[in-house]
């Protein structure tokens, strides 16, 4: 996640002028613009945390992987409260790194700068979710839904993990909260079919792949899970 601080009126031999501007930037799209700016910031002052934050976010969108978590590491030595260099150091250790102990030794440290981080919880359960520890995951994804409810994200990994476990009701009951916040998001309609035919509702699972095909027409898994639910409801 990148970091914003606020705008206010700098001269062009003050880092911070350099770093709002990228943040402008940013919020245009235009990182690779932004990512000059951050480096002028750099120059001006080489501990910047927002410029050494968002531009090890930069990189890392980039696939420059290793030169994004050398920024981080550089953050968390200078500034080792900073929970969100240690959130986002672990994110890419994870995701891109497949290091889920080092992941998890930085989600831990986070946890305990900062403890009410929504991102944090669903960050760790999903890096959980991967190392296959489910209930631990959905613990932390309950975690990471008292305070942001009604991220769909969240929700919709939470419903993949219980359809891991096979607790289809439980999956289907997360599949509706998201439909609630948006009932045009394809993905919860389709797996709302997966329940139906893994309950052998084969009916009601074509159904709901229809619905879901209707907006996402040649989806290759919704199609191939429809065909599924039309082989199993013609050999009853």
């Amino acid at each position: 996640m990148y970091h914003s601080e606020s705008k206010i009126d700098l001269d062009e031999n003050d880092a911070n002028y350099w770093v709002n501007m990228g943040i402008s930037l940013l919020q245009q799209g235009k990182p690779d613009k932004a990512q000059k700016y951050y480096e002028k910031a750099l120059e001006l002052d080489p501990d910047n945390l927002t410029a050494l934050n968002n531009l090890a976010n930069i990189f890392s969108s980039q696939g420059k992987d290793k030169k994004a978590i050398k920024y981080l590491k550089y953050l968390t030595v200078i500034q080792p409260d900073f929970a969100e260099a240690w959130i986002n150091l672990g994110r890419i250790y994870e995701e891109a790194e497949d290091n889920f102990d080092e992941a998890m030794k930085c989600y831990n440290i986070a946890k305990d700068l900062d403890p009410l981080n929504a991102a944090l919880w669903h960050n760790r359960g999903y890096a959980l979710k991967r190392q296959n520890k489910l209930r631990e995951a959905i613990a932390d994804y309950n975690q990471s839904l008292k305070f942001r409810p009604f991220h769909i994200n969240t929700l919709y990994d939470k419903a993949a993990v219980h359809m891991e476990l096979s607790e289809f009701d439980e999956a289907d009951r997360v599949y509706d909260e998201i439909l609630v916040i948006d009932p045009l998001y394809t993905d919860a309609i389709a797996d709302k079919g997966t329940v139906q035919l893994a309950k052998g509702n084969y009916k009601s699972a074509i159904t709901f792949y229809d619905r879901a095909l209707k907006m996402a027409p040649g989806n290759v898994r919704i199609l191939y899970n429809k065909n599924i639910a039309l082989k199993e409801l013609a050999n009853e």
